[in-house]
């Protein structure tokens, strides 16, 4: 089982690096076709392109650094470094959707002459590429917050292609110039859109808030319901990595049986899902007199 889950951490690794080859490419064919072609959609395209790039390089290390065991240091060990990973590349995306955001202004306020045979062999290309890489990405991005920020920066290049080539075929056929940067607005407000999702799921871990399957008023009910438990107080719960949960609390008991009652209370809490407890049960008065 061990050697299974190793095995598909290094399959996941080899795709993110094939992706990161990929994507080099795809920008680099995009950039100078841009320029040739005079196309905003398609060099906002080659510059978001090259944010996937770095994305996935950060992605990429950001699980290396994830799998080094915990030391007296890092107690937890090193798991929050994928979601310092997906906050690092949802805050590239929205700083690049603001760039393009004001590029697509100035390309309405002046807009010049597209090449759009050039343009439309570029982004098939684009297509094609990001395709592949969403398809090699697209079974491991509910995995945690990191691959799918990684997913989102190729779905959304994915949708970005398929527009250009819309775009770029009515561009030819009526000479529409301003179709150019009005898809490069619509990329960009998608872009915002998903990364603020994902920034925002990010930050609620950053800031150990309760995750959001989690209902503390619920959890208590169901411990207190245990017919030796008086009183559930101080009750924490928060996340590492988006997937495993993390749970402290008080128990005032009636009970001397120590050893007996953390059993029950464990049992209940493992039928719950929490599976990583820290529990103080208390006779009489609570030993701690701040307010949680």
């Amino acid at each position: 089982m061990h050697n299974h889950s190793h095995e598909t951490k290094d399959i996941i690794e080899a795709k993110l690096i094939f992706s990161v080859i990929f994507n080099l490419i795809i920008t680099l064919s995009e950039v100078i076709g841009g320029i040739l072609s005079g196309s905003l959609a398609l060099i906002s395209d080659a510059l978001h392109n090259l944010s996937d790039t770095g994305a996935l390089l950060t992605s990429f290390f950001a699980r290396k650094i994830s799998k080094k065991p915990k030391n007296l240091k890092y107690t937890y060990g090193y798991k929050r470094a994928e979601i310092i990973a997906a906050i690092i590349n949802t805050t590239i995306l929205l700083a690049i959707s603001a760039t393009l955001l004001i590029e697509g202004v100035k390309k309405i306020i002046s807009p010049a002459e597209i090449k759009t045979n050039l343009m439309l062999i570029i982004a098939y290309i684009g297509l094609f590429g990001n395709g592949l890489t969403a398809i090699l990405l697209f079974s491991h991005s509910k995995e945690n917050l990191n691959l799918k920020s990684s997913f989102l920066h190729i779905l959304s290049d994915l949708f970005s292609s398929i527009a250009i080539i819309i775009t770029g075929h009515l561009i030819s056929k009526y000479n529409i110039l301003i179709l150019d940067p009005i898809i490069t607005f619509l990329i960009a407000s998608y872009i915002i859109i998903e990364s603020i999702k994902i920034l925002k799921e990010s930050l609620k871990i950053v800031m150990q808030a309760t995750p959001e399957n989690i209902d503390i008023n619920y959890l208590k009910q169901e411990l207190e319901n245990l017919n030796f438990v008086k009183d559930v107080h101080h009750v924490h719960a928060w996340t590492l990595d988006g997937q495993d949960v993390y749970l402290e609390c008080h128990v005032k008991i009636n009970s001397n049986d120590y050893d007996k009652c953390l059993e029950i209370i464990n049992k209940k809490l493992k039928d719950l899902g929490f599976n990583h407890n820290t529990i103080q049960l208390e006779l009489e008065k609570c030993t701690d007199n701040c307010i949680a």
